[in-house]
């Protein structure tokens, strides 16, 4: 006789949650491509003296990840100085 314990609460749960992410991930790399491809065409960039063109989405990408770490690093210095004191 083979002993049959019924799915417990959070064995579903978990399972859920792990199909919540699969879609949320297969969403988020969906958007991305259509980001890509709508934003593939070259523009130019001058900046002081340079002067070179990349695709629109690599400049927008360069952008979020630069404002980003200016934010992390001014968070850092405030909370760095709060503590100081």
């Amino acid at each position: 006789m083979v002993d049959v314990q019924p799915e417990s609460p959070n064995t579903r749960e978990i399972n859920t949650k792990q199909v919540a992410s699969l879609v949320l991930a297969v969403a988020l790399i969906a958007g991305l491509i259509a980001f890509v491809v709508q934003n593939s065409e070259s523009t130019p960039i001058k900046w002081l003296w340079w002067n070179t063109s990349a695709p629109l989405w690599v400049v927008i990408v360069i952008s979020v990840v630069a404002g980003s770490l200016l934010l992390e690093i001014t968070g850092w210095l405030i909370r760095r100085r709060r503590k100081d004191r």
